[in-house]
C-alpha cells in the first residue's frame, strides 16, 4: 500500500464507485455456501436444533479470528468450538467437526491448486519452459497432498500429527495426560468417515465449488476497472493467491505476502495489464478487512470473551 500510494488507492476506489459493494457479493456467496458445507461435517442430528444463521455467525467469527491472529488456525477453530458448545454441541463433536472441516478444506484447496497449476502449465507461452515444469510439479504435489491426507486419517490423524511433532523434539506438555481424549477424538473422526462418508464428500465438493466460484471476483473487479480477464487466468491467479493466504498462520492476514503474490501473478499471466495486480490487491485487502471487522464486531457484541475462550480450550 505504501509503494502504491494513497492517491492510486483512492483512484482505484473512485473508479469502482458504488460497484465496490457488488465486489463483496462473490465472497459473501462463497462464505454462505461454505457454511452449508461446514454443516455437513457434523452428523445429521448434531445441529438439528441449531439454525443455519447461527452457524453462519459462528463461522464468521472463527474465520475473522483466523484471518487476523497467526495461530495456525487454532484461535478461530477454538472460538467455533466454544461458541457451538454454548449452543448445546459437545466439545468432542465440535472439535472433531473442526478437524474434518479443515481436512475437507485442505483437500479442496489442494485439488484447486493442482487444477490451477495444470491450467497454468497448459496456458503459459511455450518459451516459459521452466515455469511450465514448476507448475506441473505443483499440480503433482497438490494431488499427492490429497492422497496423503486420506491416508493418515486411517491411522488417527491427531495422534499421528502429535507423534511426528514429538519426533522433532517438541514435548507438547499440553497433551500430556490427554491421550484418552485424543483417542476418542480420532475415533469420532474415523467413525464419521465410515458412517457419513457422503457428508464429507459433499462438504469437500462445496468447498471446492467455493474456491472456483471466487475466481469471478477477479473478473468482476477487473471489468469495473476497464480490463477483461479470461476465466482461465482468473482461475490460476485465485488458486495461487490461496497458497499465499496460507501464510496468515504466521503473518497476520498474510499482510504483504498476499499483495506481493497478487502483483506477481498478474505480472506473470497478464503482463500487458500488470498494473491491474496492485489495484486488485488493494480491493481484495479491503474486502478481507470488511469481513474481518464484521466478524470481529459479532465477536465483541457476544457474551464470549477472549480470556474466557482461552480458559475453555
Amino acid at each position: 500500500m505504501y509503494r502504491t500510494g494513497w492517491k492510486d488507492i483512492q483512484a482505484t476506489f473512485r473508479a469502482l464507485g458504488w460497484c465496490s459493494l457488488i465486489v463483496l457479493l462473490p465472497y459473501a456467496i462463497v462464505f454462505s455456501t461454505d457454511t452449508l458445507g461446514w454443516r455437513f461435517t457434523f452428523s445429521p442430528t448434531a445441529l438439528s436444533n441449531i439454525s443455519y444463521f447461527v452457524t453462519w455467525r459462528v463461522r464468521l467469527i472463527g474465520e475473522a479470528i483466523n484471518s487476523v491472529v497467526p495461530s495456525f488456525y487454532v484461535g478461530g477453530e477454538a472460538a467455533k468450538v466454544i461458541l457451538l458448545k454454548r449452543e448445546g454441541v459437545s466439545k468432542l463433536i465440535a472439535t472433531s467437526a473442526a478437524i474434518r472441516s479443515k481436512t475437507a478444506q485442505s483437500v479442496a484447496q489442494s485439488t484447486f491448486v493442482a487444477l490451477g497449476a495444470a491450467v497454468a502449465a497448459l496456458t503459459l507461452p511455450k518459451d516459459q519452459v521452466a515455469a511450465k515444469w514448476i507448475f506441473a510439479l505443483v499440480a503433482l504435489a497438490g494431488f499427492s497432498i490429497v492422497a496423503f491426507l486420506f491416508k493418515i486419517q486411517k491411522h488417527g490423524m491427531v495422534a499421528t500429527i502429535i507423534k511426528w511433532i514429538r519426533k522433532l523434539g517438541f514435548k507438547l506438555q499440553i497433551v500430556t495426560g490427554r491421550e484418552e481424549k485424543i483417542r476418542e477424538l480420532d475415533a469420532e473422526i474415523y467413525n464419521f468417515y465410515n458412517r457419513d462418508r457422503w457428508r464429507f464428500r459433499w462438504c469437500t465438493l462445496i468447498y471446492l465449488g467455493g474456491w472456483i466460484f471466487d475466481t469471478f471476483e477477479i473478473m468482476i473487479v477487473a471489468h469495473f476497472l476497464g480490463v477483461e480477464v479470461g476465466w482461465h487466468h482468473a482461475f490460476v491467479i485465485e488458486a495461487f493467491i490461496g497458497v499465499a493466504r496460507g501464510f496468515n498462520t504466521l503473518v497476520p492476514g498474510a499482510l504483504g505476502i498476499q499483495e506481493f503474490s497478487v502483483v506477481g501473478l498478474f505480472a506473470l499471466f497478464m503482463p500487458e495489464h500488470s498494473g491491474l495486480g496492485a489495484k486488485y490487491a488493494i480491493v481484495r485487502r479491503a474486502r478481507d478487512a470488511f469481513f474481518a471487522v464484521f466478524g470481529g464486531g459479532l465477536f465483541s457484541f457476544g457474551e464470549v470473551t477472549w480470556k474466557g475462550m482461552i480458559k475453555n480450550t
